[in-house]
């Protein structure tokens, strides 16, 4: 202690050692942001999902999840000061979110709207957290296997499933397409990986697994691509597309109800029998947020083709290049699967005697993915 300089109290001196004590804390949930942010996440969804039975209600859990995920957004923005938060598709996931808000206050079972809601919070959390965080390149290198060790873990719970027979009452065959699509995204991503600049064991690797994952995501939709093959998937569509359009001319701008269609569609019952879902992700989507959620998409498909074309321009020496492009063709076909799939949007799941509706998770990951490849490939990989 400097000549001159006060002496510090007793209760001073504990101010200061809890203040560093903060500051420490902040910085370490700072640095695992992505990862405690994400497992927040999966609680929320594991609640959402699980809760409907086990605890009869679960928005409360899911707000304290939620409330949590906040945690180190907050603490960072307090230590470190101003936090970047700005993205391509803010506008249109804050005309999204307008949208869904307004598809749970109009909906007809509101307890469904609102944890469906909650899950979209959620995967907001996810993708601010992610595009926030000051180093990209190192939190993608750590979130990619831990991505595909997800996917591993969700096939082989599935794959008991796969032959049992439609009738079957344990057989849910319709709620696996979104799996699916999520195999099918990784495998394309990692096999531009592996057509691109790299090093040569990682180029391999990246092909075998994207190999594993396309023979996976075969083995779960092998017995609809007969039907599609034949025109029997878009032919026994039609009707269900239109009963849609004449239902949502009744409430063209809120649609009806976040998660609301098989409850409209089986004439207000919970109790439901197939179909469960439209079988389009666009009239599912402007089902579910009403003509606010169409603007978004078209708003996001603008900027999205816009951050697309400054990925495929960009030079070719860049690490991530092959994953931009990786990226960017999966985005092209989680568009075209949304033409007859639901799974891009959402999902109603049945249950013995209810369902719950589950959010789809990929339009968050899609954009989050386009604009950080777009970030590493033009800024370069500081981290």
């Amino acid at each position: 202690m400097g000549l001159g300089s006060p002496a510090r109290s007793p209760d001073g001196l504990r101010l200061d050692y809890l203040g560093v004590m903060f500051k420490n804390i902040a910085k370490f949930l700072a640095a695992v942001e992505p990862v405690w942010v994400a497992t927040c996440v999966a609680l929320v969804f594991v609640f959402h999902i699980f809760g409907w039975h086990l605890l009869g209600t679960r928005s409360g859990f899911l707000w304290l999840w939620l409330g949590l995920g906040l945690v180190p957004i907050i603490l960072r923005r307090m230590v470190y000061g101003r936090v970047e938060f700005a993205t391509p598709f803010d506008f249109s996931i804050a005309l999204l979110m307008l949208g869904a808000l307004i598809g749970v206050i109009a909906s007809p079972q509101y307890d469904l709207s609102l944890g469906a809601f909650q899950c979209m919070l959620a995967m907001c959390l996810v993708y601010y957290s992610w595009l926030s965080h000051p180093r990209l390149a190192t939190m993608m290198r750590f979130a990619l296997p831990l991505s595909l060790l997800g996917l591993l873990i969700a096939f082989l719970v599935v794959f008991p499933q796969l032959g049992k027979p439609a009738s079957d009452p344990e057989s849910l065959p319709n709620t696996y397409h979104g799996l699916a699509m999520c195999l099918l995204v990784a495998a394309i991503i990692l096999g531009a990986v592996a057509l691109f600049r790299g090093h040569k064991r990682k180029r391999v690797a990246a092909g075998l697994i994207s190999l594993c994952l396309l023979i996976a995501t075969f083995m779960i939709v092998r017995e609809s691509l007969p039907r599609l093959a034949h025109g029997d998937s878009v032919g026994g569509r039609l009707a269900r597309w239109e009963t849609t359009v004449s239902l949502l001319r009744d409430s063209p701008f809120t649609g009806l109800g976040l998660g609301c269609w098989a409850f409209v569609y089986h004439h207000d019952s919970m109790t439901i029998v197939p179909p469960t879902h439209v079988h389009n992700a666009y009239l599912e989507l402007y089902a579910n947020t009403g003509i606010l959620g169409l603007i978004a998409l078209i708003i996001a498909l603008g900027v999205g083709a816009k951050l697309a074309l400054q990925i495929v321009k960009s030079p070719r020496d860049s690490e991530w290049y092959g994953f931009g492009i990786g990226v960017v063709v999966a985005c092209l076909a989680v568009l075209v699967v949304g033409i007859l799939e639901s799974a891009p949007v959402g999902v109603a799941v049945p249950q013995s005697n209810t369902y719950f509706y589950l959010i789809s998770p990929a339009p968050w990951i899609l954009c989050g993915l386009m604009v950080i490849a777009h970030r590493l490939i033009t800024r370069g990989t500081t981290g």
